[in-house]
């Protein structure tokens, strides 16, 4: 799917493997200070946040709207994301280990963990 936007973008004009570097956690610097002169940043960010619901989604990885993908995590509030964590949640109270749920949901153990903690942190408020 092609958007009008996509032609304004600043990271159509250079390599695009400097947006997605070797997986989920390498999101090159250089990257983020393209985006973040960006003019089309906004359209950019909503197209990404559209994305993370995706998990089967190509390219819901590397730097999109100005954010690496751990930066658009721990934003959250979106709706994908908010349900996810609610799946986290619901997994961890079955006994679920950190281990099983990253790995049934296909996520690193560092998100599940930072879930639980805020959690726990919002159960004890």
């Amino acid at each position: 799917m092609k958007y009008e936007w996509m032609d304004q973008a600043l990271c159509a004009q250079v390599d695009p493997g400097l947006f997605f570097s070797e997986g989920p956690r390498n999101t090159s610097r250089k990257a983020l200070r393209i985006c973040s002169t960006c003019p089309v940043q906004p359209e950019c960010a909503a197209f990404a946040s559209a994305l993370e619901g995706d998990l089967t989604a190509k390219y819901r990885y590397g730097a999109w709207g100005g954010k690496s993908v751990q930066q658009r995590a721990i934003e959250g509030g979106t709706p994908q994301v908010d349900a996810r964590d609610e799946q986290i949640i619901r997994m961890t109270n079955r006994g679920m280990t950190p281990g099983e749920i990253a790995e049934q949901l296909g996520i690193s153990d560092r998100t599940v963990a930072r879930v639980r903690a805020a959690h726990r942190e919002q159960e004890a408020v």
